[in-house]
Order: C-alpha cells, then structure tokens, then sequence
C-alpha cells in the first residue's frame, strides 16, 4: 500500500510540475505580439472611412463624398463603386480593424509633407488599407482629387486579388482540369461553374444561381485573324465570334454588343502579361436579354496567337451587379501561364 501511494503522489508532483511550466510558458507568450492575423471582414466593395467629425465637414469631406459617388464602370444600372460607412478615429478599434477596406484620413498640420501610404494585410488576411495624409483640410481635397484614380483602382485590385485567391483553394475541377487540357493556360472556376460548349478553341462556362446567369468565355486564335488592335477592331472581332458560338433562345437570336452604351478601352497588366480591357454591355440581337461583360485581349506574338478572355453577367432580377461583375472579373484573373 505505501508503494502505491509513494506511485500516485509522484504522478501528482509530475503533473503539477507540468502544469507550473505550461503556466510559466503561456505567460512568457503573452507578453511578445502575437504574429496570428485574423482574416478581414466585410464583402468586396465595402470601404471603411475613418475620419474626424470636424474633418468630414470641411472642404476635404465634401471633396470625398463627391467622390465615393463614383459609379461601378460599365453596368445597366447606376451602383457606386464602393458601399461606405464612416466612424471618427476613437471609434477605430477591435472589429473594425480588420475591415476589409480601409481608407484612413487625417490632417495633420506639423507634417513635413502631403502623401498616401498603400499597405495590404496590416491587421487582417486580405485586407487593404490606404492612408491620406494632409496639412490642412484645403491641402487635404486636392490630395484627394489628385490621388482618387489610384486610391479607387488600389482597393479594387484588392478585392479582386482577394476573391482570385480563394479560386484558387476551392474551385470547379472540372472546368479547371477543361482549360488546362485545351489552352496553354490554367484558369480557376469557383463552384458551380460548369462547361457549356466547347468548340474548337472556343469554351463557354456558365453558373446558373437563382435569378442569375455568370458566364465565361475562352477563345484562342491566330494573330493574323485580326488586322489591326484597336478599340474598333476589337469590337468587331468580338462580335464575329458572339454572333457564330453564342445563340439565343429564340431561332436566330445572337449575343452582341450594346451599340447605344459606350465602350471603354485601356490597357492593364496581369499574369505577368499586358492585356486590353473592354467593359461595356451586351444584347441579345433577336430577344430581350442583355447585361454588363468584361473583355481581356493579350497579343501573343511569339507564338503568333490571340487569347480573348470575356465575363458576363445576366441578373435582370437584380438591382446590384457590381459583386457579379467582380466574381467573373476574379475568374479571368485567376489565368495562369502553363
């Protein structure tokens, strides 16, 4: 009996000495920063403000409201760019630091110099933050005017970055496993999207959701099919192939593009490639259908092809589609280069 007791009472000294120790470690822990980040909250498109009381209804918080106006480019129905909510400094804490966009404004006479910072993932996975900084509020609203192309483009990118990467986590094998076979390229489909047609180098994607229809096309030709590269050519060529590998319901019917809405055109760089942008809307020519598409053209001439990436989105039921035109724009830049 001794023994066993001398046995337990040695386990119980173990364990406690464990324990001190497990104590003493957790304690030490707690007094470094803790490296872990949790992922940012929010939807793409919601900006936080944070600026002063006294500062929003100055000259500068005037200037910014007028710009958090802009609209969403290229949709049927006007959509601001960015869905906002605006808190004073003291209100910064907790939660709404891990916001997924966040705009910081601030005025701040002793600086040396006017500026914006660009910093991705400061508290949170995912998360973009851009900090305006100014002398003075006059200072502050041409700051603003000046920078907004790239502040707005900054977070944009951010959220498009951010939806392409959880693509690339989860996605549509299929759909996926189809580009990487037939293209020299690898594109990431998230779920539900599934292959509608596939004809010769043309492929056609779509996911149907309740009250919506998201599409992607693929096509891949040769250069010499396309005289020239510009924005008239482009749509020409767009057309051409809508009207040959894209029926309507009805007999005869065809997508094309909107002639009464105008088509913007500049040029952007992704997968390591630079590509021509076209956003504008669609119709189906024959039928009452139509809606907002995104096209990217890459000239490769070292092999003599053209690769023409186009997103569309049809939600005639819906009175916001700027996430939808986001998602099909994350797809098409999800592309990687086999």
């Amino acid at each position: 009996m001794k023994n066993y007791t001398n046995h337990i009472n040695s386990k119980v000294w173990l364990l406690a000495i464990v324990v001190v120790i497990s104590i003493i470690v957790v304690a030490a822990c707690t007094d470094k920063p803790s490296g872990f980040k949790p992922r940012a909250i929010g939807s793409p498109g919601e900006l936080l403000v944070v600026m002063e009381d006294d500062h929003w209804n100055t000259c500068a918080g005037q200037e910014l409201k007028a710009l958090l106006k802009d609209e969403f480019p290229a949709l049927p129905q006007e959509e601001a760019i960015f869905k906002k909510t605006r808190i004073a400094y003291k209100q910064f804490e907790r939660h709404f630091r891990t916001y997924r966009n966040v705009l910081l404004v601030s005025i701040k006479e002793d600086e040396s110099s006017n500026r914006v910072e660009y910093r991705r993932q400061e508290w949170a996975i995912g998360q973009s933050v851009a900090k305006v900084i100014a002398r003075s509020p006059e200072e502050l609203a041409s700051l603003l005017k000046q920078k907004w192309p790239r502040i707005k483009g900054f977070f944009h990118q951010g959220d498009i970055n951010s939806m392409a990467d959880s693509y690339h986590k989860i996605y549509q094998p299929e759909a996926v496993m189809h580009v990487q076979n037939n293209y020299p390229f690898t594109m990431y489909f998230p779920k539900g999207f599934h292959l509608k047609k596939s004809e010769g180098h043309f492929s056609w994607f779509d996911a149907q959701r309740l009250g919506s229809q998201l599409g992607i096309f693929v096509y891949q030709c040769s250069l010499d099919s396309l005289r020239d590269f510009n924005a008239q050519t482009l749509l020409s060529f767009r057309n051409n192939l809508l009207r040959n590998q894209v029926p309507g319901e009805n007999i005869g019917s065809f997508m094309t593009t909107e002639e009464h809405f105008p088509v913007s055109i500049k040029r952007t760089k992704f997968a390591d490639r630079q590509w021509t942008e076209l956003r504008g809307l669609w119709k189906v020519s024959g039928d009452f259908m139509g809606g907002p598409f995104i096209d990217y053209f890459y000239e490769d001439e070292e092999n003599n092809q053209l690769v023409m990436l186009s997103g569309y989105v049809y939600a005639p039921a819906k009175p916001k589609k700027a996430i939808y035109m986001r998602e099909v724009e994350a797809v098409l830049k999800t592309l990687e280069v086999n």
